[in-house]
């Protein structure tokens, strides 16, 4: 640590704290204490959208503080969330505080209580360039945000170079922040195949399936999936099925959709928490990820950690360091119905021990993405020295935080 004292308490802040967030704190939380410090996970609230996440387990290696216990984090007024974050950490008083963003209130809470109090802040971000629209004022006030943190833990190659861009030094950036409970989504898998019968039976799935896991909301471009399975299915001798779990406010058009393309046998099983999830892995025979813009898509993570082939959209962030286009699975332009449909067709044609080996390829490729990558680099970060000294503390003005705060209202949640 360049001659400065290690670290004793490093506080975590996201909205909430669900299985992805979990995995990631207790493997933090295991390699903090072998290296004499310890893990503080805080969220705002337990309810993301109207979801109350199934958390599965309860903390082990990190303390767990709720600001908001029966609170909906969309319904939290800005001011409200600032407050409870500075009481927070002023009474967990962390010498490291990791934090998701710029743009959200406890982003800003989080790192001005840095800045007056010369802990360390760190960035977690999974924002690339390519995410949304970019305009010239707001990226001025994100680069005198970034510039106010330590270090970086970014979700990939694409979220690592707009960091740079941003003004984050290469050697203060560090990959890894997107993971998932691989063991988990590999261990329950297995166990659902080794049953396969009795869960295709309980669950009325049919043998062969393409799964898709999303939101029912715009960006994730269901319509397309959709549009391209019909065709897919004109052209295909035996077609798989199409099982596509989620909720949201277009369900009802999604399903007039297919019912207008006489298409019958799409199976909507709902949102499922982490729980049912592997039942849906572990009997798909690929995965599907169709987003017209997602900063990650950790979705393919879990299909991937389940041992599955993946069709993944190339506007998806986790493409440039999943996606091996032919060994694990193919990419294509979510805008373009006909190529998601060929490559539909191409996997269905494919033998059954080729995809058997680009699900092999998947597990090997994330192996290397997993809580433990996330961990590491959390402490790589940490270990970064402080570009913040006391005398040098440097608060944003009265004209950055204006700025900052009508920017918040246009891309900066991005």
């Amino acid at each position: 640590l360049g001659g400065e004292a290690i670290s004793r308490k490093v506080a975590i802040v996201w909205a909430w704290i669900g299985p992805y967030h979990l995995a990631r704190l207790e493997a933090a939380g295991r390699l903090l204490r072998q290296e004499g410090m310890s893990a503080v996970g805080i969220e705002i609230t337990r309810w993301d959208g109207g979801y109350q996440r199934d958390m599965q387990r309860g903390p082990e290696h990190f303390t767990k503080v709720t600001l908001f216990e029966n609170r909906d984090y969309e319904n939290l007024a800005c001011k409200e969330t600032v407050k409870a974050v500075h009481r927070a950490l002023d009474e967990t008083r962390p010498d490291v505080v990791a934090v998701v963003g710029w743009g959200f209130p406890e982003s800003r809470a989080s790192l001005y209580w840095c800045r007056k109090h010369n802990s360390r802040a760190i960035l977690m971000s999974a924002s690339k360039k390519d995410d949304s629209r970019r305009f010239g004022w707001s990226e001025w006030v994100k680069r005198r945000l970034v510039r106010q943190y330590d270090a970086a833990l970014v979700g990939g190659s694409p979220q690592k170079a707009y960091c740079v861009e941003l003004g984050m030094s290469q050697e203060n950036i560090f990959l890894g922040y997107d993971a998932v409970d691989n063991a988990y989504f590999d261990q329950e898998a297995r166990a659902v195949r080794s049953k396969e019968k009795l869960w295709r039976n309980r669950l009325g799935l049919p043998d062969h399936f393409f799964l898709a896991c999303a939101r029912f909301i715009r960006v994730k471009n269901l319509n397309t999936l959709i549009e391209a399975y019909a065709r897919y299915r004109s052209r295909v001798r035996s077609p798989w099925g199409l099982v596509v779990c989620g909720s949201g406010e277009l369900e009802s058009s999604l399903k007039h959709q297919a019912s207008d393309l006489h298409i019958e046998d799409i199976i909507w099983p709902g949102f499922r928490q982490i729980r049912d999830l592997p039942k849906y892995y572990g009997l798909a025979s690929a995965f599907v990820l169709s987003s017209l813009k997602d900063t990650w898509g950790l979705v393919v993570n879990e299909a991937m950690a389940s041992g599955l082939p993946v069709l993944v959209s190339n506007r998806a962030g986790c493409h440039y360091d999943l996606v091996e286009d032919g060994r694990n699975g193919f990419l294509f332009d979510p805008n373009d119905v006909e190529e998601l449909a060929n490559l539909m067709a191409r996997m269905t044609q494919l033998a059954q021990e080729t995809r058997e080996a680009m699900g092999e390829n998947s597990r090997e490729i994330i192996s290397k993405w997993g809580p433990d990558r996330f961990a590491a680099g959390l402490l790589a970060a940490i270990q970064v020295p402080s570009a913040f000294k006391k005398q040098r503390g440097s608060l944003l003005s009265g004209l950055e935080q204006r700025l900052f705060a009508h920017a918040t209202l246009w891309s900066l949640k991005k």
